[in-house]
């Protein structure tokens, strides 16, 4: 038994001093004589949850709790694992077990309220954090996902002096200036979210471009964030092009391979556009496509909304018109409207949970009568409608390869309904109807109560009235989806 704690207690020693090689190896050869060990479970499966496995850390620190379910400590590591695992909802009865044997652990108010808020529980999220927060006061991490609860329940200067209050103490915490960025932006005040936004990661150690002439430098815009991004800020890339070539530069576009004969085909007379490899191409300053906002000191009423700045190739509109018709959608009242349905966005976003939407609270939507709908939803989720009785809905993805299928799809539709993902930018982009289906909370480009887009003409937004309400939501788009197929019907007449 002593050699077993001297072996924990060097273990232990490696583990603090950030040895995380040498802590892991020293944890094994304790558990290959005593698998049982509690501690040695426990602190291998910390060790896991700081090297960012959160799946392992949640394994081991679960066995460590069926070693000994009494310890607190271990079942408030396991519900932050949990957390960190992206399954709140099973954190939360965990940490509530955590919580119950050790009421002042701080990470574990700090976990709960953190799950919590990413299960859309505002008002809990808020009572934990506040908890947490009077226990150990300036805690940095503590106080940012405090302020964000705030700002999710619309309590902007309260969050706003959370995140200076973590800024005070720490100038450059990168996640604290987004943070306070997002209030920001979603409330309109975009030039000072642009300068927030700076803060998130860059890949390039070239000089930053802010708008500046560039003379005959060449100038690489390059994506840093996911598909709807570069979509959506991809008008601004004809812009920049202008200056350079005023002072004898050029642009360069670096591009996913999934967007870049869209991009090319739109772009490409003034730009030279590039699918992204490991190394960047040659160039003399750089800017991501999110930062191009910032650069041209865009504010609401400064947006470049001008649709279309996206098009698809007119042969590939023609060969997917002869696929969509093709298609046995079902036709009811003599379908006049051809709609897109999505409904899921991916799975790995933080905020899935709650921008996608379950494909059974479709049903009021696909009533409608007069609509031929076509699913263009993609991944796991695309089977979803297959298992709702009594529905028959196509699906066109099948044999998309690109960002330039999709868009020749959208081409041949009257109406796209989709939530929050890359589809509804590139309709907003062509100038397609779209319908968005919105969470209570949104992404911060969509702003706060208003059923416009000024990024996007097309686009018309339904927003949840409160979390999770997405019967309300459907039912209003529903209501209004019947008047226009009804409107349709009586045209095509």
């Amino acid at each position: 038994m002593a050699t077993l704690l001297y072996a924990l207690n060097a273990a232990v020693n490696h583990h603090m001093a950030g040895h995380a090689d040498a802590a892991a190896d020293a944890y094994r050869r304790i558990l290959a004589a005593d698998p049982a060990q509690p501690d040695t479970l426990h602190l291998s499966g910390v060790l896991r949850a700081q090297t960012g496995d959160a799946a392992a850390a949640v394994r081991w620190i679960a066995r460590a709790v069926r070693v000994r379910p009494s310890a607190p400590a271990p079942w408030g590591h396991l519900g932050a694992a949990l957390r960190a695992a992206e399954t709140p909802e099973r954190a939360e009865p965990v940490l509530r077990r955590a919580l119950a044997l050790d009421p002042a652990d701080g990470d574990a108010l700090e976990a709960q309220g953190a799950s919590l808020h990413a299960l859309a529980r505002y008002p809990d999220a808020r009572r934990w954090l506040k908890r947490a927060a009077r226990l150990r006061p300036g805690h940095a991490a503590t106080l940012l996902n405090l302020g964000t609860v705030l700002r999710d329940q619309r309590r902007f200067d309260e969050a706003e002096a959370c995140f200076d209050a973590v800024l005070a103490r720490q100038p450059s915490r990168a996640d604290a200036h987004l943070a306070r960025a997002v209030g920001r932006l979603v409330r309109g005040d975009l030039r000072a979210g642009w300068e927030g936004f700076e803060h998130r990661w860059q890949r390039f150690a070239t000089p930053p471009w802010a708008g500046q002439p560039p003379g005959g430098a060449t100038i690489l815009l390059h994506m840093d964030q996911g598909f709807g991004d570069a979509i959506q800020f991809v008008r601004y890339a004809p812009l920049v092009a202008q200056i350079a070539a005023a002072g004898g530069g050029r642009v360069i576009l670096e591009s996913h391979m999934l967007l870049y004969r869209l991009f090319n085909r739109c772009l490409g007379s003034s730009i030279q556009v590039l699918s992204r490899g490991e190394d960047p191409p040659p160039h003399d300053i750089h800017c991501p496509l999110m930062s191009l906002p910032r650069a041209f000191g865009t504010g609401l009423p400064d947006i470049p909304a001008t649709v279309p700045y996206l098009a698809p190739d007119p042969g590939d509109v023609a060969r997917w018109r002869d696929r969509l018709d093709g298609l046995d959608g079902p036709e009811k009242g003599g379908a006049a409207l051809r709609v897109g349905l999505v409904w899921a966005g991916n799975p790995q976003h933080r905020n899935d949970r709650n921008r996608s939407i379950p494909a059974a609270a479709l049903l009021p939507l696909l009533m409608v009568p007069g609509v031929r709908f076509v699913s263009l939803q993609t991944g796991e989720a695309a089977a979803a409608l297959d298992r709702l009785p009594g529905v028959t809905v196509p699906n066109a993805m099948e044999r998309v390869r690109d960002f330039a299928d999709t868009a020749a799809i959208l081409a041949n539709l009257d109406l796209l309904v989709t939530v929050d993902t890359a589809i509804a930018h590139l309709a907003g982009a062509m100038g397609v109807p779209c319908w968005l289906m919105l969470p209570h909370v949104p992404d911060w480009r969509w702003l706060l109560d208003r059923a416009d887009s000024p990024w996007y003409p097309s686009l018309r937004l339904f927003r949840q009235p409160r979390p999770g309400d997405w019967a309300t939501t459907l039912g209003t788009a529903a209501a209004v989806l019947k008047a226009q197929a009804a409107r349709a019907v009586r045209t095509a007449r």
